[in-house]
């Protein structure tokens, strides 16, 4: 056994590598070192193009070395994610994860720059079916260095680092609409972090990656995910997010935590086999199910306090956004644990918040907006609009309310949030309300009953497959349709109605204004809100 003190050092400061012990590597001199008195030789200079995590998050940029640049096509591939891809993908300009972290990595970590490019290739093709990926030149050429970014994360022992490209690798599959490979990604990179908790860069974890996570952590139920197969974000779960918010980071954080919870307390109320009816809660679901609902609440008087004094009329649809995701959460838990559909109509005064929310975010986008100025986002990596409204859309029985819901999805959703399709949900959400309503219409005309449906005829989800069909109409327009299941209760037993389902455009749909009526019932507009329509 070799003596201790005597491993090989690779890293730390000179002294400590000539001493052949482990160095705390603080700088400029480390305290190992200065605690004994002893000289402090420094550390050597660091190679061209290798930086550390705290030098490649530091607030200097850290510009690339022109020598260093590859061939055009990964040049071009970089500018275009710095200068289009990175500003497009969220909608929280202050949070420069794809900006800052993400653009300044792709120059240090091999990993990274090849998974870059593979974003960046791929993003140009949003909008191709998923299976035309590998059939056009550029498709195969992301591809090829989405498998570079994979072969170089096996060279790596640093969590922090796998961490970190889990988060592209999930982005990457998004891009392609491949859920079960995005969710395979995303359960990894929560074990992972569970694991890194309490290893050597668990302080830079928790401070740079732990809200992504959090984010992350949530969305697989949305697509299949169970509790048996995505684990939770340990510490996260159990963390004190109670008391007065002090930044609107603080806020998104905090929401997103709750979300978190909320659907895991949801999916933990599914009955054990689709088909199957839902077992009744017991004492400790109700307690939880109160719990998260005073959370929520107070989520909602904290934020509320917040924002008198911080809300800027630039910022009016991100603060109403975050308000929108506690409602809709409210609304989840407080019907998740009944049988019936007949549950949310007990929510229509919030699904009623929510529509008025939207149509604040688009009366001040309108009025922000310089003509000409577009704000459609072509994908973004978090949940946006689009999940909550088309929550609105096929949960809320009100007619007025929830076609309002779909003409708004239309107007403030991206393209695509995360693994969410604004035209494939549309579409879906459209006929939904056909199947309830029993009505055909268009957004410009409604026609059919205005009161809610039975609990027959009530469609309890809308399971979308895979199944893919471009068809010909008259004129020879194309149009997509996807196969979708639509899942009702007939004679106490539940039923599919499969159907395939025309795709819907959203550039030929008109925009809210002057669609929707104003909502029947008066609704108290949320506190620091004041936008005339």
């Amino acid at each position: 056994m070799a003596r201790k003190g005597s491993q090989k050092v690779k890293t730390g400061c000179l002294t400590c590598k000539a001493r052949k012990v482990k160095c705390d590597e603080t700088k400029p001199h480390c305290e190992r070192c200065t605690s004994t008195s002893r000289k402090c030789d420094g550390y050597d200079p660091p190679q061209v193009g290798v930086y550390s995590w705290l030098e490649l998050l530091g607030k200097k940029p850290i510009l690339p070395v022109i020598a260093s640049r590859r061939n055009t096509q990964e040049s071009r591939a970089l500018e275009f994610y710095h200068r289009v891809i990175a500003p497009s993908f969220t909608l929280f300009p202050e949070d420069d994860f794809w900006t800052k972290m993400v653009a300044q990595a792709s120059y240090s970590e091999p990993a990274v720059r090849h998974a870059v490019i593979a974003i960046s290739c791929i993003y140009e093709q949003i909008g191709e079916t998923p299976c035309d990926l590998l059939l056009a030149p550029k498709g195969r050429y992301a591809m090829g260095h989405y498998n570079q970014a994979l072969q170089q994360l096996t060279k790596t022992r640093d969590e922090s680092v796998v961490l970190f490209v889990c988060v592209l690798f999930v982005c990457i599959e998004a891009l392609r609409e491949n859920k079960d490979a995005a969710i395979a990604h995303c359960r990894h990179g929560i074990m992972i972090y569970n694991s890194a908790r309490s290893g050597g860069g668990a302080a830079w974890v928790r401070e740079y990656l732990l809200p992504t996570f959090v984010r992350l952590s949530a969305f697989p139920f949305f697509f299949g995910g169970t509790l048996e197969t995505i684990p939770g974000l340990s510490g996260a779960e159990e963390e004190d997010i109670s008391g007065a918010h002090n930044s609107f980071n603080v806020s998104r954080y905090r929401i997103d935590l709750l979300i978190a919870r909320c659907i895991r307390f949801v999916r933990s109320c599914d009955p054990p086999a689709p088909g199957l009816p839902k077992p009744a809660p017991d004492v400790i679901a109700l307690q939880q199910r109160e719990r998260l609902d005073d959370m929520l609440d107070e989520w909602l008087r904290n934020f509320e306090t917040f924002k008198l004094e911080n809300l800027k009329s630039d910022s009016v649809g991100l603060y109403l956004l975050l308000q929108m995701k506690c409602l809709s959460g409210k609304i989840w838990i407080s019907a998740c644990t009944e049988d019936s559909e007949m549950a949310f109509d007990q929510n229509l005064p919030l699904f009623r918040q929510i529509v008025e929310m939207a149509r604040l975010v688009v009366a001040s986008e309108m009025k922000q907006r310089k003509p000409g100025e577009s704000s459609k986002h072509k994908f973004i990596f978090e949940m946006g609009y689009l999940p909550t409204l088309y929550f609105v859309v096929i949960k809320c029985r009100d007619l007025e309310t929830r076609i309002s819901a779909l003409a708004y999805l239309t107007a403030l959703s991206a393209d695509y949030e995360n693994l969410w399709n604004a035209s494939l949900l549309y579409s879906v959400g459209k006929r939904v309300i056909e199947l309830e309503h029993g009505t055909m219409f268009e957004l410009r005309s409604l026609d059919g009953s205005a009161i809610p449906p039975p609990e027959e005829l009530r469609v309890r989800d809308a399971i979308i497959t895979r199944d893919a069909e471009v068809r010909s109409k008259k004129g020879g327009r194309s149009v997509r349709h996807r196969r979708v299941n639509f899942m009702v209760r007939d004679d106490n037993r539940l039923a599919l109605i499969d159907e395939w389902v025309e795709v819907h455009s959203l550039d030929n749909l008109p925009t809210p204004r002057g669609f929707c009526s104003k909502l029947r019932t008066k609704v108290g507009l949320p506190v620091g809100i004041r936008i005339s329509p």
